[in-house]
């Protein structure tokens, strides 16, 4: 079948001139979550949350700062009588170092946040790229189903080809009549129509999976993979412990604790100490200082410092009117409702990982079922063909074990197609699913 439909895939491509792309489901997902807009923007999260811990560890190290300044005052401040100060092109420079002693333990709590904050964002991006990878799985499963449809349509059609021709034969030599002439070129009128739908089915399918891989949607794709030999069940049921919702969910609780110190913190003391250079000059002092002749003699005097200072600044507080209290309190519920949504959706995690377990089982069983029909059905069919040939069955007869056979058929592809969804969700719904 596989064959057969590539075959034909390339004929149409080389009649269109376009370059398909034969890809496997590997290949698909690699493409799929290298260009997709949700990947790179859980990427960038990362990015952020690396950046965030940075930032967080900054708070342990000291502040350098340089600052500085100049002014002009005009007029002169007067300070009594005589005295003026004149304070045109004052300047004022310095460089200090603040140092946090103690913030009540909000510097550790902050790394620690910025820490969860990391794996969280990893936890998401996995999350993702899951995602991402079951979307390309599925489309890739739906593109190959639906072309070995149209192959198996075009088998069909190969045996209805045969029996008109036979039945046309006999209508010539007078064996039949020109109504089983025409039922048979009904049926075939009637499969031309399925082979269409198929056709534009596929065209859909094929243009769903160029968006999940990121090419332009009328890129010919030629998958490599088939239908063929699906084994039985890989996997065993895993549990949940792995899914990154799950992961996500309990550092959410983990975070929620964490503001618990932080609205704490707000109310316990704050220590500092911060030292460093100043210089201030060009303030000009001008008054009057009595001779021993009792005159009156002007003199100016300008004002410069130069020197370090250092200082140590303790906040503690008082009374806030029950604030701090209310904080703790209402971050202590928030933890509460983190850990009852975390046993909420481990429930249904649980519950959505053993129905997709089930499902994933119970599609190979289906297969099975589904195989062992179409073989009775196949039989069925080359039964009645030789005996139609001998005249020993009706075309009616043939007609249905025909409409069977296709039924059968159909039903086998959609069971193996329909498996391999099945073990997808699965492997998504235990954060097993890798892609490969």
């Amino acid at each position: 079948m596989k064959t057969k439909h590539i075959a034909l895939l390339l004929c149409l491509l080389c009649a269109t001139g376009a370059l398909a792309m034969e890809l496997s489901l590997r290949e698909c997902v690699d493409m799929a979550l290298h260009t997709d807009e949700e990947m790179a923007i859980a990427q960038n999260r990362v990015a952020q949350a690396n950046l965030d811990k940075g930032i967080a560890l900054t708070g342990y190290l000291p502040k350098f700062d340089i600052n500085g300044g100049a002014f002009y005052l005009t007029p002169n401040p007067t300070m009594g009588a005589a005295m003026d100060i004149q304070m045109r092109g004052v300047y004022m420079a310095g460089i200090s170092l603040t140092q946090p002693v103690y913030t009540g333990g909000k510097i550790v709590t902050g790394n620690k946040m910025a820490k969860i904050g990391k794996e969280v964002s990893e936890y998401q991006l996995e999350a993702t790229r899951m995602d991402v990878a079951a979307e390309a799985e599925k489309s890739y499963w739906m593109y190959v189903a639906v072309l070995s449809k149209i192959d198996m349509i075009a088998a069909y059609m190969v045996q209805l080809d045969s029996i008109y021709s036979y039945t046309r034969s006999a209508y010539e030599v007078g064996l039949t009549t020109e109504l089983n002439v025409n039922r048979v070129e009904s049926r075939r009128s009637e499969l031309q129509y399925r082979l269409r739908q198929a056709q534009s089915g596929a065209e859909l399918c094929r243009m769903a999976l160029c968006r999940v891989i990121g090419v332009a949607e009328d890129t010919p794709i030629v998958p490599t993979e088939s239908l063929d030999g699906v084994g039985g069940p890989e996997y065993r049921y895993f549990g949940i412990d792995a899914r990154p919702e799950l992961l996500m969910a309990q550092k959410n609780v983990d975070v929620k604790k964490l503001d618990v110190k932080m609205a704490l913190s707000d109310f316990l003391p704050l220590v500092g100490l911060q030292i460093g250079w100043n210089a201030f000059g060009n303030m000009k002092m001008t008054n009057y200082t009595q001779l021993p002749d009792g005159s009156m003699y002007p003199f100016t005097q300008t004002i410069d410092y130069r020197g370090f200072v250092g200082a140590v600044s303790v906040s503690i507080p008082v009374f806030h009117w029950g604030e701090g209290y209310k904080k703790v309190k209402r971050a202590k519920i928030e933890v509460e409702n983190a850990s009852l949504s975390l046993d909420r959706n481990r429930k249904l995690m649980e519950l959505q990982a053993r129905q997709t377990y089930s499902n994933y089982v119970d599609g190979y069983d289906l297969i099975a079922t589904a195989s062992k029909a179409l073989d009775e059905a196949q039989e069925n069919l080359t039964a009645i063909t030789e005996q139609y040939q001998v005249g020993l069955m009706t075309l009616t007869d043939l007609l249905e074990a025909q409409a069977q056979w296709h039924t059968s058929f159909a039903n086998l592809i959609e069971a193996k197609t329909q498996y391999k969804i099945n073990e997808v969700d699965y492997l998504r719904s235990v954060g097993m699913l890798t892609g490969e």
